[in-house]
């Protein structure tokens, strides 16, 4: 099949859209006819945040799939690239990495068309018209550090897009992009996202200031700007963001709001998410895909080593693992989304990662005191007592925070690229040329100037 992501013809494809919107849900509508007036305008940023909500982004496979990548999940479903991914040995045509892979372009191609068509549209005000135009670069950004993340290795990025795909034969003629023009590009989307958005952080279901200095930080920290990192997330949070009192309040079955909260993807009854369906066993109504890693190197060990990775034995005393683990019947599972119906909003990113940001980026300044006392701040919540800020090293400090993001962000999608980027992948025994996902088979077919990655 031609890859939605790079042969889209000149359309936006427009889903139902989030209630904050306040827009009719809109069906494909062309471009040239969708975005022509103010009510186009807003149907179209509406499409665009219906686009984060298909099945291969967080609809579920950039979340779960990803997970059973990592050392989180082991497969205990039926699906086989499920089980090529939890055994690392992954094809070009593997079924779920074709659809991150697609569904990431397809929301760029959206983005594209706002920001190609947005400033001719006459009837918004300026201050609208910066709002949607800020909202769409913000969009972008996500959209791409999430493919650069997964896809870029060494120098060679992904094929950078930054206008609405014209032809089906234009589209064949794109090449990869190195990561470094890539980082750039998505640094300067959210220089004019920061710019053009109005909200700092009243709204939490778009893209407000906030939402694109979080992301700001996420990304430097990939980059190794680590005062960079630092000083996004200390912006971000200097706008009022607060942790939720409770660990269990940022996963509430009916996605309350929380203080946490920095944005969010809102899905419905209709348009619904299917994590917690892969998550949970079939009498939870879910479908078992996946479920926790036992053994001393499990994430059940992680959450209680007193237990050795057995969950006949796991008694955890920090809450997130008291949340996050749970079981069922004979059946262990990941119990942090409990959703099945899916209309939970799913965090993209909150406090609790902001912090865990600052406090590894400290630590890669070697403002080790600094680091401890930033991620205690999620001990603390916990109910497990705060490390100590005596006797620091950089490696254990810095070890101490990659056991936190494991614990606070487990089965949010987080993982996997936690581990290709600080290189302990390799330390688990994944092949080199698999941690760099392969660029699909089916886009190289119809896009020959986009080379493979090695191995694949």
């Amino acid at each position: 099949m031609r890859m939605k992501s790079l042969l889209l013809l000149s359309a936006v494809a427009l889903g139902a859209c989030s209630s904050v919107l306040d827009v009719s849900p809109t069906s494909s509508v062309a471009s040239d006819v969708a975005i022509v007036d103010a009510v186009g305008a807003r149907a179209a940023l509406a499409g665009a945040y219906s686009a984060l909500t298909a099945n291969g982004l967080y609809g579920h496979t950039i979340v779960d799939w990803t997970e059973v990548l990592s050392d989180n999940l082991q497969h205990t479903g039926t699906f086989d690239d499920y089980a090529d991914a939890d055994l690392n040995q992954l094809r070009a045509d593997n079924n779920s990495n074709t659809t991150i892979w697609n569904a990431s372009y397809d929301a760029i191609n959206r983005d594209n068309q706002i920001l190609q068509k947005v400033p001719n549209v006459k009837d918004l005000s300026a201050a609208e018209q910066s709002e949607i135009l800020g909202e769409a670069y913000f969009l972008r950004a996500l959209e791409y550090h999430n493919l650069v993340r997964l896809y870029g290795g060494g120098t060679a990025g992904v094929p950078l897009r930054l206008e609405p795909v014209a032809s089906a034969a234009e589209a064949g003629t794109i090449a990869r992009s190195t990561v470094a023009q890539v980082y750039t590009q998505i640094l300067a989307d959210l220089s004019q996202a920061e710019a053009l958005i109005t909200a700092g952080r009243s709204q939490t279901r778009q893209a407000s200031r906030g939402a694109a200095l979080a992301l700001e930080s996420r990304v430097r920290l990939y980059q190794g700007d680590y005062a960079g990192a630092e000083a996004a997330a200390a912006a971000a949070e200097a706008l009022g963001y607060t942790l939720a009192p409770n660990f269990a309040d940022l996963f509430d079955a009916t996605g309350n709001n929380t203080p946490e909260d920095i944005f969010r993807i809102t899905f419905t009854p209709t348009q619904s998410n299917s994590v917690g369906f892969y998550y949970l066993p079939k009498p939870l109504g879910g479908r078992y895909e996946d479920a926790p890693t036992i053994g001393a190197a499990g994430i059940i060990a992680a959450f209680d080593p007193a237990s050795g990775g057995n969950i006949a034995n796991y008694h955890p005393t920090d809450t997130r693992g008291i949340w996050s683990i749970a079981r069922s019947g004979s059946r262990t599972y990941a119990a942090k989304f409990r959703n099945s119906a899916g209309d939970e909003d799913l965090h993209v990113i909150r406090l609790g990662e902001l912090i865990l940001i600052r406090a590894e980026a400290l630590a890669q300044l070697n403002r080790l005191p600094e680091a401890v006392a930033e991620y205690n701040r999620l001990r603390v919540r916990a109910g497990v007592a705060a490390d100590p800020v005596i006797g620091l090293t950089q490696g254990g400090v810095l070890a101490a925070i990659a056991r936190e993001r494991r614990l606070e962000l487990a089965f949010e999608g987080d993982r996997w690229p936690d581990l290709v980027r600080t290189g302990a992948a390799l330390t688990l025994g994944v092949p080199a040329q698999q941690t760099i996902l392969p660029i699909p088979q089916s886009e190289i077919d119809v896009a020959p100037n986009v080379t493979q990655n090695p191995g694949y």
